[in-house]
């Protein structure tokens, strides 16, 4: 049972309270901002309301706001929010693990590294939501090997192809490189700019991507999806798009690809050509010692030099 805060009456759901406040030319954001009002934690200014599960899992207008305030407020203070942050996120879009790094940048929740800091690590954290981690594991000591002399196989339909010292052109049936020999790992990369990326996750391209997804997975596979640009600049690089992408739908879609995928399927922002070409050998030739590790946290680790 459901009352209306603005007169009193009863209502059996939500639906139903949401028509009656027409009586009171209120709409649904002017009710609940009226009568739930939530304000930004660092600046105090009311939050603005987009969709009622998302306002009341929300504590900060932006994500600028959010890093200042977890640089300048207590620990003890800080725990409980960024907890109740994480579980609100499982709870709204029932989630089976705990988000990725790349997830939580784009749901503008607290890094990893902050849930580690505070909880001693991320698993704590999640195990306080019921969740899992979806990857736990580290970076190999090979990580520091150079594999930049590893032969490279690129796909014949790669149009802006990067230049490695050791390659050759061949047709794949997933992604746009590989390596080949006593280097191969089952292991693929799938190399797109900031625009590929937008384009391959919404209408007939995300079930086409999907399609390929699956074929990677039938053949005990795993993709990387490599997106040449850096995450923090995804917000800048969308509006100065020509054709404007919705960042929301896009990263709902990535979210579900790779909570559906988790196995043989991970998304890592490089920050640019030049890191691609750094990273992608190292994806290739270090296959399943990498399939466990969240890149999108150790690119943070890393101070986002691959």
């Amino acid at each position: 049972m459901i009352d209306c805060k603005n007169c009193g009456l009863i209502f059996n759901s939500e639906r139903s309270l949401h028509a009656h406040l027409k009586a009171h030319n209120l709409s649904v954001a002017e009710y609940y901002c009226k009568y739930y009002p939530r304000r930004d934690l660092l600046t105090g200014n009311p939050l603005q309301f987009k969709r009622k599960e998302d306002y009341f899992a929300s504590y900060f207008s932006c994500r600028d706001h959010l890093e200042k305030w977890l640089r300048q407020t207590p620990t003890n203070k800080k725990a409980p929010i960024i907890l109740d942050m994480l579980k609100k996120r499982i709870e709204l879009k029932s989630l089976a693990f705990a988000p990725s790094e790349v997830e939580l940048f784009f749901a503008e929740l607290p890094p990893i590294s902050e849930y580690k800091k505070i909880f001693g690590s991320y698993s704590v954290a999640a195990k306080d939501c019921g969740v899992p981690l979806m990857f736990s594991g580290k970076l190999p000591d090979e990580w520091a090997q150079d594999f930049s002399r590893s032969k490279i196989l690129i796909d014949t339909r790669e149009q802006q192809p990067l230049q490695f010292a050791n390659s050759e052109r061949a047709k794949l049936d997933v992604g746009d490189y590989t390596t080949i020999g006593k280097d191969f790992t089952n292991t693929f990369v799938d190399r797109k700019s900031f625009d590929d990326w937008c384009g391959t996750l919404v209408g007939d391209n995300f079930e086409r991507f999907r399609r390929e997804i699956e074929r990677c997975k039938s053949q005990d596979s795993y993709l990387w999806v490599v997106v040449e640009a850096d995450i923090r600049k995804v917000k800048s690089l969308a509006a100065s798009s020509f054709h404007k992408p919705n960042l929301s739908y896009i990263s709902h879609n990535m979210r579900t690809l790779q909570h559906e995928y988790k196995d043989c399927l991970q998304f890592v922002f490089s920050g640019g050509r030049e890191q691609s070409q750094k990273i992608i050998p190292k994806l290739l030739c270090l296959g399943s010692k990498l399939y466990k590790a969240d890149m999108g946290y150790w690119h943070n680790q890393l101070n986002t030099e691959f």
